[in-house]
């Protein structure tokens, strides 16, 4: 790749008078004069905030042998949408000045490259080594329209969390056996009322529920069985709400009300022994790691296969992949493109496992690193679990899931029946379809 930073530098020395050059083994030259100095690139990266901690490790270690090239982060702080109304606004205007973009996943992705803001980057990964098999069988989901326009970095994994010190006061085996969600429910009522004879409370003297569901991916019954939002098996979309409502409804967990409310903090409450299961992604590893070093958390955790419904494939589970892509409009397409391979390959891929971020790119190295950084023997199910992209990218998804998600919430929270949600989510799904 220093080859391609190579024949950039060749054309701009030949501008500017041949003031500097290239040495005759492809290499680029160091060169300490002013003028090599004006050379150098710098490329803008636009990240939202909590990435900014492990991508500017990577940026650091690029940079160490790539002298010409600076990335430099700008950081979006604030909620979701302000980093997606940040790119709206810089896409709109054309602005040249960005080279690449995180983004959060498929369906930021669909539409920026639908939108023409991101580049083609399908022939640059024909002529590169990088290998694409290692990113698994998501990886062929990342197209858009038959092209490729950014690669994964981040990779989320749904699995389910046990509280190891609540279960073993309890007297209960740990949940190490795949579980069906009803078998999960049931578990969290066992779990429940064994700590309420036993007289087992959290850390503030609160009881102790069985587990909680947040609600972040409502539709997690139906992806485990491979079906979508937009797809003719509306069956699997409604036992898949009935499931939930099951759920919600038990005394032994969270109910709707509790997850939606503005005080509800999944993460606390779990440290703190308040619930002893919990379906959540792999970055809750990440936030262990860090209160456990910071002192806010002593928290015995352990990790088993997300539960699945009656009849899926054993360890099914769901995730989604966050990309890195490159401006249409960027000035600098090679050197963003030799940068992006370098975070989305293996030594990206190490970078992140070291701080217990697992990668998209998957190696037997980057595991061990990853397992080397967690120290927890449980943490081999996100390597084993079999991954359903989490939404196609399939153009007009994203208005789709917002009607599921608002003709959902309504019936969870017992303002509408199954039967009206559905008819509802239907009707207007269709619309969508037809538009």
């Amino acid at each position: 790749m220093r080859r391609k930073i190579c024949f950039v530098v060749l054309v701009a020395a030949m501008v500017l008078s041949m003031l500097t050059g290239c040495g005759s083994d492809g290499e680029n030259t160091v060169n300490n004069s002013a003028e090599s100095e004006e050379e150098k690139v710098t490329l803008s990266f636009y990240v939202w905030n909590s990435e900014e901690a492990y991508i500017q490790k990577v940026i650091d270690e690029y940079e160490k042998t790539h002298e010409n090239v600076e990335v430099e982060l700008t950081v979006v702080s604030g909620e979701n949408t302000d980093y997606e109304e940040k790119l709206q606004m810089l896409f709109a205007a054309k602005d040249d000045s960005v080279d690449l973009v995180d983004l959060r996943g498929t369906a930021q992705l669909s539409e920026l490259a639908n939108g023409g803001a991101l580049q083609d980057i399908t022939d640059m990964l024909s002529n590169n080594s990088l290998d694409v098999s290692s990113y698994g069988p998501m990886w062929d989901s990342s197209a858009v329209g038959g092209n490729f326009y950014a690669l994964p970095t981040r990779t989320t994994c749904w699995v389910l969390y046990y509280n190891k010190d609540l279960l073993d006061k309890a007297g209960i085996e740990y949940p190490s056996k795949q579980l069906t969600w009803k078998e999960y429910a049931d578990l969290c009522d066992v779990i429940y009322q064994t700590c309420k004879e036993k007289g087992i409370t959290a850390a503030d003297g609160s009881e102790v529920k069985g587990g909680m569901l947040v609600n972040w991916v409502m539709d997690y019954y139906s992806i485990q069985k491979g079906v979508y939002l937009n797809s003719d098996d509306t069956d699997s979309i409604k036992e898949g709400l009935e499931m939930s409502k099951d759920i919600y409804s038990r005394e032994s967990c969270y109910s709707y009300t509790q997850i939606n409310a503005t005080d509800f903090d999944y993460l606390a409450d779990f440290e703190n022994g308040k619930a002893a299961l919990m379906p959540n992604g792999e970055w809750m590893v990440n936030m262990f790691l860090e209160d456990v070093a910071a002192g806010k958390a002593d928290v015995n955790w352990g990790v088993t296969y997300m539960p699945i419904p009656e009849g899926a494939e054993d360890y099914t589970t769901f995730g989604d992949f966050q990309y890195v892509g490159i401006s249409a409009y960027s000035k600098h397409k090679e050197e963003s493109f030799d940068f992006l391979t370098y975070l989305a390959g293996e030594s990206g891929a190490e970078s992140y496992s070291k701080d217990g971020i697992i990668h998209a790119y998957s190696s037997a190295d980057v595991i061990a690193a990853y397992k080397e950084a967690t120290d927890n023997d449980t943490v081999s199910v996100f390597f084993e679990s079999k991954k359903i992209q989490e939404q196609p990218v399939d153009e007009g998804y994203g208005e789709i899931k917002q009607a599921y998600v608002e003709n959902a919430d309504l019936y969870l929270l017992n303002e509408t029946s199954l039967e009206e949600c559905m008819e509802k989510f239907i009707n207007q799904r269709n619309s969508i379809l037809n538009k």
